[in-house]
């Protein structure tokens, strides 16, 4: 996103407004595989030893493999073993059995299967249930011969299978979702400047920026827009501008507040900062940012929204490792980076930004090759994001419209959207396109171009 003076004229507010777009691909929560599963231990025992007048105790028996419990209980404890009988031997009670752990998965949890054990001298076998998966969505394992847990939440949506249909600019339709700014004291009632940016489609709702008017940093808060169209404020103080979804299902924003990249829990709207310096000083004003399936991060830094003299020498692209605090540059000699997206595949990572589209190859590690220019015609843009046949659509605010490029950048559908900062695209189906665009909410009776925008498009896309 751009700042409002060095983007928008504000005698084009009462200009028309027109919207064209195309489609993405998505994530959704809960799409991890499950991982093989492990052979629950066998139970041992030993025979009881008999005396002169008596037999000794049969073996134990070893227990049954412990079942996986239904997701979100804790598996039975297993029942107390027979006391064995015989003349001379000792018989020692089995060993009653063990009830399971929950899973760690965040959306329901396997119980462990219980251990059981025959009563005998010999101690019962034990059987280790299925674990429920974790957070990433990653199956369980499973007991001996048992199931294998069920994954949980979290994860990188996958396209469905099949083809796609290209868009066409015919096929836009724009329509302005309602009451996305709220107008209330934050805007000043919409008339002020103002930015929606930062869409994302996160389980059953959009979230999307509202960013005030003001100076380094200016205010910004996250709404909450469910699939009726409610709208609500999920983060009242939030800083933040572009947002996507990490592997654990966490709402994550590029924060010109903190000038980090800030993770929120939702409802409850905690912030946990999970990168916050560069050579020792925070981030200038980051803008967006792309997660790949493994949690590696990255995102732009451009001075938009920076305090007066910002703190970084120079404006970046930055990657952040899965599970670490630290950032290493991408690039840095970009003009103002701005959009960041991932191909489906995850092997290469658009930047937009002052200069246009810039394309990076990526290893199976997640690091950057150099970036080469994409789509000639594109000339500055801000947010991006993909659809399920591979096309990129492009806030392309250097020509006041959305632009559809090929996997080869080639432009197959265009249309003019004043203030245009985002797209994403949400809905159960992920085939809504949702639009969002700077300016002043209202003017006078007849609102003006801040605001959301949705398209039904005949393909779908990532959420953000």
């Amino acid at each position: 996103m751009k700042p409002l003076s060095k983007h928008l004229r504000i005698s084009s507010l009462s200009a028309p407004l027109l919207l064209a777009c195309a489609c993405a691909c998505a994530w959704v929560t809960g799409c991890g595989g499950g991982s093989p599963s492990s052979t629950g231990k066998g139970g041992s025992s030993a025979g009881g030893t008999g005396n002169a007048a008596g037999t000794g105790n049969s073996a134990g028996t070893s227990g049954a493999a412990g079942t996986v419990g239904t997701a979100g209980t804790v598996g039975t404890a297993g029942t107390l073993g027979t006391a064995g009988s015989g003349a001379g031997g000792t018989a020692t009670a089995g060993r009653g059995g063990v009830s399971g752990g929950g899973g760690v998965s965040a959306a329901g949890t396997s119980g462990g299967g219980g251990v059981s054990a025959a009563g005998t001298s010999g101690g019962g076998g034990t059987a280790a249930g299925g674990r429920g998966g974790d957070a990433a969505g990653t199956a369980g394992r499973g007991g001996a011969g048992g199931a294998t847990g069920g994954g949980g939440s979290g994860g990188r949506w996958t396209c469905p299978s099949g083809s796609f249909t290209n868009p066409t600019s015919a096929m836009l339709n724009p329509t302005r979702v309602t009451g996305v700014p709220p107008f209330d004291a934050f805007n000043n009632d919409g008339n002020n400047n103002g930015n929606i940016e930062g869409a994302v489609w996160l389980g059953d709702a959009l979230y999307v920026s509202e960013i005030a008017s003001g100076n380094g940093p200016p205010p910004s808060r996250i709404l909450r827009i469910d699939a009726a169209g409610g709208v609500t404020v999920a983060i009242a103080d939030a800083g933040s501008n572009g947002m996507a979804v990490d592997p654990t299902g966490r709402l994550v924003t590029a924060n010109h507040k903190f000038g980090a990249i800030t993770a929120f829990s939702l409802p409850a709207g905690t912030p946990t900062q999970l990168v916050q310096t560069y050579m020792g000083s925070r981030f200038d004003s980051p803008n967006d940012l792309a997660i790949k399936s493994d949690g590696t991060i990255y995102f732009s830094d451009p001075d938009y929204q920076s305090m007066n003299g910002g703190p970084q020498t120079k404006q970046r692209v930055y990657k952040v490792a899965p599970g670490s605090t630290t950032a290493t540059v991408v690039d840095e000699n970009r003009q103002q980076p701005n959009g960041v997206t991932l191909s489906l595949d995850e092997m290469a990572l658009y930047v937009s930004g002052g200069d246009g589209i810039f394309k990076y190859p990526l290893d199976a590690s997640g690091n950057a090759g150099t970036g080469a220019r994409f789509a000639n015609n594109v000339s500055s843009g801000d947010g991006m994001v993909m659809d399920c046949a591979g096309n990129l659509y492009v806030a392309a605010n250097g020509n006041s419209s959305l632009m559809v490029l090929s996997p080869s950048g080639t432009m197959i559908a265009s249309t003019s959207v004043m203030g245009i900062t985002n797209v994403a695209f949400g809905g159960s189906d992920h085939r809504t396109l949702y639009v969002t665009a700077m300016g002043n909410g209202k003017q006078g009776s007849t609102p003006g171009p801040e605001g959301l925008f949705k398209i039904a498009m005949p393909l779908p896309g990532m959420p953000y």
